[in-house]
């Protein structure tokens, strides 16, 4: 990452701490947690791994300059800031729109693009089959500050209401993103967010860390929430860190952000390289600690070589089909078959662009379908789900996507710029979920079907991996 990947990060000060780790010779397990070190139990492991954080994450969220966008521009109130006007104190020298939060603000009210405003007519059968389902969404993409209105997130609430509404039971919440930092203590930071969210409402909100967790948020009648990080940079090196993570209420991480990591390689490198000797050692971890492998976001090298290393079932959270969107962002065959062999699920992502490269400025559920077709027909039924991928204030990220920094996130050739100026078209679960089961149902797919995909393979996996 170069220091402008993101405003507000300075690439200086993330941690970048493999440990003793061999990145591409032999595989080494020196962590102070490992059983072959310490002779010590899993749950005596745990019970370490949780003192660990107490006192050192006290620490890490007490130091300055950790949140990514509360200070993008410091002191501008006070004065501080050279490019500052009397409309706006937050102006910056490339961006006289810049806010207090946004320096890349363009002033553009995505809240109003086609998309958003777009009505899914549904039938009365269709959406008591998602009222009676366990619904899961497998990636709802509210990173923590950037992808909501401020830092308070008023409108957190609300949101989470529409989609208990919508008949959602349980749903992957994603406070953070190695593209946005890769430094753990970012990562909890943006966790203790939604921790907070979660403590203000418990009447509505239980987090899940097993199935047993998912059957008593059903019958408590409360929105399950698990969370997912995209990325691997929050273990920080050290594979017993998974531990931690997972105790926290973590269901998965993706291997790899789109691009090159200590563990293997993202989809858009070119040399498409294979699981390195640390990200071996992770997928034991994952394995040991019952946290998901996901694939999504991963080259199709690193992706088999994790699929075959973990003895346990792997997931793409929110990843569509190559051969009908051929965008790197998508699963080749081979991933997909070798997902499924593995008794894993492909949740397929609803973002415009990701999934029809005409780049609409509405999702259809033709688009949608195509995927879910081609995958039931190539794998079964049983190995595909649904991860919305869906973010509920686009402004940061749309208008972050249109600068250069954005291509260095997607480096596509400028076609995820393009996107960024059509707002990031996302429908929302509780938007479009009843409208493509009609078309399931349309095109022969039982009511069994339509449960499956949205939501009973995932708590299959989940009952199987998740201890």
């Amino acid at each position: 990452m170069t220091k402008d990947t993101l405003p507000g990060i300075d690439s200086d000060k993330i941690v970048k701490n493999t440990g003793s780790i061999d990145l591409v010779g032999k595989e080494k397990n020196d962590s102070i947690f490992s059983p072959e070190v310490t002779g010590l139990s899993r749950r005596t492991m745990l019970k370490a791994a949780m003192g660990t954080l107490v006192g050192g994450a006290a620490a890490m969220l007490l130091s300055p300059g950790i949140s990514r966008a509360a200070n993008v521009v410091p002191n501008a109130a006070q004065g501080g800031n050279p490019y500052a006007t009397k409309d706006n104190p937050y102006a910056t020298k490339d961006n006289p729109r810049a806010t207090k939060y946004n320096p890349y603000a363009t002033g553009t009210d995505y809240s109003k693009i086609p998309q958003r405003l777009h009505k899914y007519p549904a039938s009365d059968r269709a959406k008591k089959i998602v009222q009676d389902s366990l619904s899961i969404d497998t990636l709802f993409s509210g990173t923590w500050p950037e992808q909501w209105s401020s830092p308070e997130a008023p409108e957190f609430h609300d949101e989470m209401d529409r989609c208990i509404a919508g008949g959602m039971k349980i749903m992957a919440a994603c406070p953070s993103a190695d593209a946005l930092n890769t430094s753990s203590a970012v990562a909890m930071k943006a966790l203790q967010f939604y921790l907070k969210k979660i403590n203000e409402r418990p009447d509505k909100y239980k987090i899940v860390r097993t199935t047993k967790d998912i059957d008593d948020a059903i019958k408590e009648k409360k929105l399950g929430l698990y969370f997912t990080h995209q990325g691997t940079g929050l273990f920080e090196g050290d594979v017993d860190n998974v531990a931690i993570w997972r105790q926290l209420g973590y269901g998965y991480c993706l291997l790899a952000y789109n691009q090159r990591n200590p563990v293997g390689d993202g989809c858009f490198v070119k040399e498409n390289g294979g699981l390195t000797a640390y990200g071996k050692t992770l997928i034991d971890a994952y394995n040991r600690y019952g946290m998901l492998v996901d694939v999504s976001h991963t080259g199709e090298r690193t992706s088999l070589d994790a699929i075959e290393r973990s003895s346990q079932p792997v997931i793409s959270s929110h990843a569509v089909a190559m051969a009908i969107a051929n965008y790197p962002r998508s699963l080749y065959d081979s991933v997909i078959k070798a997902i499924a062999k593995s008794g894993g699920v492909c949740s397929i992502n609803v973002v415009g662009a990701f999934v029809d490269t005409s780049n609409p400025d509405i999702v259809t559920t033709d688009m949608l379908f195509k995927h879910i077709d081609y995958m039931a027909n190539l794998v079964g039924i049983d190995h595909v789900g649904f991860g919305s991928d869906y973010i509920p204030d686009i402004t940061f990220t749309a208008d972050g996507m249109k600068r250069p920094a954005g291509q260095e996130i997607f480096p596509d050739g400028g076609y995820t710029t393009k996107t960024a100026y059509k707002g990031f078209p996302t429908p929302s679960s509780y938007q479009i979920l009843p409208a493509l089961l009609d078309k399931m149902l349309s095109k022969g797919y039982t009511e069994e079907d339509c449960q499956k995909v949205i939501g009973g393979n995932m708590y299959r996996v989940m009952k199987q991996v998740w201890i």
